[in-house]
């Protein structure tokens, strides 16, 4: 079983991350999008051949950004996503507590668990005490396949 935790202190900084970093690429996008509307044909002049490469420019200005809108859309996900699985561990933790304690209820009510936690239940026909065996008395620590052997 894998230990689970999060740090909410740098989910929050993830958060942040997010947020700024799309700002960012949103800010880069907007200013792409300035270049491309820049490149107009009264600066460039209306010859075909530098019209054609006036058009490429903006569809090169365009394709950049666009990239760079989507790669915002993808780091805003990310931050959605950081916080619906952080939501989604506390529902797993509360859940796991609940059931613990709804167990740890039903163990103590059970007369069976109640009588061995307290020691009285030592076995039928025994007279009342417990002879309790040794680690090293009740493990075969010589046998490398013996369960429970930390030897290898």
């Amino acid at each position: 079983m894998s230990d689970v935790s999060f740090d909410s202190n740098k989910h929050d900084q993830t958060r942040q991350d997010a947020t700024k970093g799309a700002e960012s690429l949103k800010t880069a996008a907007d200013g792409i999008n300035t270049f491309a509307d820049a490149q107009v044909e009264s600066v460039w002049g209306d010859e075909a051949g530098v019209d054609a490469a006036r058009r490429a420019l903006q569809e090169s200005y365009f394709t950049l950004r666009d990239g760079f809108n989507g790669e915002q859309e993808h780091v805003l996900n990310f931050g959605t996503k950081v916080d619906e699985t952080e939501e989604s561990f506390r529902r797993m933790e509360e859940q796991n507590a609940g059931y613990f304690s709804q167990t740890n209820a039903a163990m103590a009510q059970d007369p069976a668990v109640a009588a061995a936690g307290s020691g009285a239940g030592t076995g039928a026909g025994s007279s009342g005490t417990a002879y309790q065996t040794s680690p090293s008395e009740s493990q075969d620590n010589t046998d490398p396949n013996a369960a429970g052997s930390s030897e290898f």
